[in-house]
């Protein structure tokens, strides 16, 4: 399991480097920067190479130095790779020093011998249509997470995701296909699949807010999941924000829960 935790948190980090991220892996931790947008889900450190209180406040230093610089705020990504830190997250995120502003859940699916029983309750035409249309797909991804809905785990997604979408294949391994998600020919959603010869990853999944709850969701995700049977991939992974609607879909179509992983800044 500590295996396929580092694989998805490693094909992550390179697929933001597909995305035009600033990628710097340190030996103390990786800085993750975009330009464009501004949030945590985009600009933050993580794999910190801690073992104590001491060793963790001379990186933090280090750190907020250089998010000084490119005018954001320091953001710390919590992972269970990161065993000192995680496993010992009241020591070192204490409430009156960190705040802690999301928390994701990891997930994973690798039942692919029962794809095809999954059942879904969608009347409706769905295809997955490969698209390299970048600015458009930013435009409706932002459009349908921002609906104003309570039940949106990402309502308040930075603008910059909309001019900041861009993809550039820099790292050779892993690879990236951005789908818009079409139902009875109407675009209705999109999502992405980025992946290497063994692991495939989710992301940029959104559905149209008055076309939920119709199936459309799930029987996308199906044909996602074909094409990474296709491609002889065994594992693929989510990463959404838990006790929202969306991983509770996921769970019920298989998808396991494997770790839940942290976003604290530091607000002293």
């Amino acid at each position: 399991m500590n295996d396929l935790i580092k694989d998805i948190y490693d094909t992550y980090i390179r697929s933001l480097v597909n995305m035009n991220f600033d990628v710097y892996r340190e030996k103390e931790f990786d800085l993750i920067h975009n330009t464009m947008i501004k949030d945590e889900y985009s600009n933050f450190i993580s794999n910190v190479a801690a073992s104590n209180e001491k060793e963790f406040e001379n990186i933090i230093n280090i750190a907020s130095k250089k998010f000084e610089e490119m005018n954001r705020k320091l953001v710390i990504y919590v992972t269970p790779n990161m065993k000192e830190l995680y496993n010992n997250r009241d020591k070192y995120f204490p409430k009156e020093k960190y705040q802690l502003l999301s928390e994701e859940v990891w997930q994973v699916f690798t039942d692919f011998n029962n794809l095809d029983k999954i059942k879904t309750n969608c009347d409706m035409n769905v295809d997955l249509i490969e698209t390299f249309d970048y600015d458009k797909f930013g435009k409706i991804l932002v459009e349908n997470y921002q609906t104003g809905d309570n039940d949106d785990p990402y309502g308040n997604l930075d603008d910059g995701y909309k001019k900041g979408y861009k993809y550039n294949q820099k790292d050779k391994e892993t690879k990236g296909d951005f789908y818009f998600i079409k139902a009875d020919g109407q675009v209705v959603g999109t999502t992405e699949s980025i992946y290497n010869d063994h692991i495939l990853g989710i992301f940029s999944f959104s559905i149209k807010s008055n076309y939920r709850k119709k199936g459309i969701g799930k029987v996308a995700l199906i044909k996602q999941l074909e094409k990474c049977r296709e491609k002889n991939i065994e594992v693929a992974f989510l990463q959404t924000e838990k006790g929202f609607y969306p991983a509770k879909m996921y769970n019920k179509m298989g998808f396991k829960d494997i770790a839940n992983v942290y976003y604290y800044t530091k607000i002293v």
